[in-house]
């Protein structure tokens, strides 16, 4: 089951189904509702706290958005609440310039123009960095151009693969930094906010000029690198609760998830995606270090029963990119998908559907 569809639509935003996109709309001037406080627009209050957040008080904030994962972490709570503004600061600017539109047609445009600049910076400006640039001019995921594309094809599936949720995107969690830097308006940085002390508690972006500081820090802190390491929050601490001396740990659950989702063999995966299939465990070191080969053999019993989320996580890293060859396959086949396959994609034009 997912709670999520498929689209790269803003549906964290806007909701995946009319009862949440009706519990986000205030109805008045296309915008969302808000919370304002302070003079500062913050997303609007959840009435359900106990099941998504961990308060340590009934005054601290619990957000609601279209994704019930709102509240989970600082970096995702902020990125919710830019992208709320961003609606809103749309839908009076139309407004001004059309104010014969009702709250309806404001809403649908303010959306459209909000999801279409999602995509493109998500596409042109982020995701080349992961996938690498000439990997993506060259399987159609950009082009080169400011014009339509017209590239919708009603026989490519868009929905999500599995591979690619559960093992190849998770593999990300690489990246996180487990303190937050705290940068001022100046660009200097002067402190930072624990990750495992702030899941499911949203409350540390009101505080002071947490918001603001916590958004440069994001924009300039640098990621950790990709590879097999992920840091002590994400394995130790993961989801850790107020009073509690440890979390879970997230790679763990990865691993795990792999398994429940009955995905196939890295083995598997990796002949799927090119390279040669592995007879025995030394044959892996096409890829892979010795050193990682000798750790596989002394956990695994066969190569076929080594776990895409563990093999493809210690596959060396494709010059120009974030991945290993086999979760660069995999990631590459998904983000061609996901924009072939949605006739609204922004770069068709209104006929091309």
């Amino acid at each position: 089951l997912t709670a999520v569809n498929h689209y790269l639509d803003l549906s964290i935003v806007y909701g995946n189904n009319d009862i949440t996109n009706q519990q986000v709309r205030l109805f008045q001037g296309g915008r969302l509702r808000t919370d304002v406080r302070n003079n500062k627009e913050w997303l609007p209050r959840n009435q359900n706290v106990s099941a998504v957040c961990t308060l340590l008080n009934p005054n601290e904030p619990c957000y609601m958005a279209g994704d019930s994962r709102v509240n989970q972490n600082p970096q995702l709570t902020v990125l919710q609440t830019i992208l709320l503004r961003e609606h809103n600061r749309l839908a009076n600017a139309l407004a001004q310039l059309n104010p014969h539109w009702d709250d309806e047609t404001i809403f649908q445009e303010a959306r459209k123009i909000n999801i279409a600049q999602h995509q493109h910076i998500s596409y042109y400006e982020w995701l080349p960095i992961f996938i690498g640039l000439d990997n993506s001019l060259k399987n159609k995921i950009v082009f080169r151009t400011k014009g339509y594309v017209n590239d919708y094809n009603p026989s490519v599936d868009p929905s999500i693969l599995n591979e690619h949720a559960t093992a190849a995107f998770r593999f990300f969690h690489t990246l996180i930094a487990g303190q937050l830097d705290l940068v001022s308006e100046k660009r200097n940085s002067y402190g930072s906010v624990r990750l495992s002390d702030w899941f499911n508690r949203p409350a540390v972006l009101e505080q002071g000029n947490n918001f603001d500081e916590l958004t440069r820090g994001l924009a300039t802190q640098p990621e950790l690198a990709a590879d097999a390491y992920h840091d002590r929050e994400i394995t130790l601490n993961w989801l850790r609760q107020p009073g509690q001396q440890l979390g879970q740990d997230l790679k763990a659950i990865c691993i795990q998830r792999n398994r429940d989702h009955g995905l196939a063999s890295y083995n598997d995966y990796r002949h799927f995606c090119g390279l040669p299939r592995a007879r025995s465990f030394l044959d892996f070191s096409d890829v892979i270090s010795i050193d990682n080969v000798n750790r596989l053999e002394t956990l695994y019993e066969h190569p076929d029963d080594v776990d895409l989320t563990v093999g493809g996580s210690l596959e060396r890293i494709v010059p120009g990119t974030l991945a290993g060859p086999t979760f660069l396959c995999i990631l590459t086949e998904q983000f061609f998908r996901t924009r072939a396959g949605d006739r609204f994609w922004f770069e068709n034009s209104g006929d091309s559907g």
